[in-house]
């Protein structure tokens, strides 16, 4: 069954603010044509987190992977996202939903924020 892949953006009220996330999106879903990509927000911009998982669900989709494009683990990860998610479990009987750290734990964006910054 295919999975989906919801790339979770925080959200912010400046629409440029959306721009490289929007691209990290398209260039993904372009490496990755097999699993749907889903840009979504956890507060301020839509579709959230939320209602893009339950589209999912009403389509079919049982198998989800959440991706915060977040560089550390905060109160938004380390709390609100675990209830979302807990809610949503709850909500949405048979799927199953992995969870990913936040990006900025990667290697590999670390190694590109130091090459970036030479």
């Amino acid at each position: 069954m295919p999975e989906v892949q919801f790339l979770l953006a925080h959200g912010s009220r400046n629409p440029q603010w959306r721009r490289p996330f929007e691209v990290i999106a398209a260039r993904l879903q372009v490496a990755q044509p097999r699993r749907r990509i889903v840009l979504c927000y956890l507060e301020m911009w839509t579709p959230s987190l939320d209602a893009a998982m339950r589209e999912a669900y009403a389509e079919g989709l049982r198998h989800y992977r959440i991706s915060p494009l977040f560089w550390s683990s905060g109160r938004h990860l380390q709390e609100d996202l675990p209830a979302v998610v807990a809610r949503l479990r709850t909500e949405l009987p048979g799927c199953e939903i992995a969870v990913d750290g936040p990006l900025g734990d990667s290697e590999v964006m670390i190694s590109a924020a130091v090459q970036a910054l030479r």
